[in-house]
C-alpha cells in the first residue's frame, strides 16, 4: 500500500483524502464502542498484519463500523455459524464478543493467514473457535443447533442461496441469519439471493438480516 493512504484503508480505495478522513474518523469512532475485547483484539490484528506486511487479511477484514452493526444484530446469541472464515479476524471478534459463545467457522479453503490471528487469542478462547474447511453451501451432513448465521463467502448467487438454505432449519426460534456485503455492486449475488429466497428482514448498511420465526 502506497505511503500516503492509511493503512486501515483497502489496497484498492480510491476515495479523495478528504472522503479517507472521514472515514478514518467514523471508523476510529467506531472502534471505541466496540465491546472492550474485541476492540483490543483488532488492534492488535492490524498492527500485527501491518508488521508482517500482510495487505490481504487487512483487505478482506470487517472494519470497526461493520462490526458494530454485525454485533448489534447478532446481539446475544451463543451458537454462532460463521459462513466465510478468510483470515479469521470476524472469526476471533465473534468470540470476543461474548462470553462462553461458540463460533463454528466454514471455509473452501484453510487460509494460512489465519493462524497468525487465532494465535492472539488466550487458549481458553481458542477453545472455544471451530474451524470447519468445508464450503459453508454444503455444510455438515447434520448442521449443529445455532442461534445466528454470519453469510460472508463467495458472495454468489448459487452458493448464498444454498448456504442460506442449509442453514436455516439448523437456526433457532427467533434466531437470525446475516447477509454480508448486502446492496453492494460489488457482490450483486447477495442481493439477487436475499431476492430470489423472498426474505422479508431488515437492511442495516450493507448487512441484511433476516430473523426466525418463533
Amino acid at each position: 500500500m502506497g505511503r500516503a493512504r492509511p493503512h486501515l484503508f483497502r489496497s484498492d480505495d480510491e476515495r479523495s483524502p478528504v472522503e479517507r478522513a472521514r472515514r478514518l474518523a467514523l471508523q476510529a469512532a467506531s472502534l471505541a464502542r466496540l465491546p472492550r475485547p474485541v476492540a483490543a483484539f483488532w488492534v492488535r490484528a492490524m498492527r500485527r498484519a501491518q508488521a508482517e506486511g500482510d495487505t490481504w487479511s487487512i483487505d478482506v477484514a470487517c472494519r470497526p463500523a461493520e462490526l458494530r452493526v454485525l454485533l448489534d444484530a447478532l446481539a446475544d446469541a451463543p451458537r454462532i455459524a460463521e459462513v466465510g472464515t478468510a483470515a479469521a479476524w470476524t472469526t476471533c471478534c465473534l468470540t470476543l464478543a461474548r462470553p462462553g459463545r461458540e463460533v463454528h467457522s466454514w471455509d473452501v479453503e484453510a487460509h494460512p493467514e489465519r493462524e497468525r490471528y487465532l494465535a492472539l487469542l488466550s487458549a481458553a478462547d481458542r477453545a472455544r473457535v471451530h474451524l470447519h474447511d468445508r464450503p459453508g453451501g454444503l455444510g455438515p451432513s447434520d448442521p449443529p443447533p445455532v442461534d445466528a448465521v454470519f453469510i460472508d463467502s463467495s458472495h454468489e448467487l448459487e452458493e448464498t442461496v444454498a448456504t442460506f438454505r442449509t442453514w436455516q432449519p439448523a437456526v433457532s426460534p427467533g434466531g437470525v441469519i446475516a447477509f454480508h456485503d448486502y446492496a453492494d455492486d460489488a457482490y450483486p449475488g447477495v442481493t439477487e439471493a436475499v431476492r430470489e429466497l423472498g426474505l422479508q428482514g431488515e437492511a442495516r448498511g450493507h448487512l441484511y438480516v433476516w430473523r426466525k420465526p418463533r
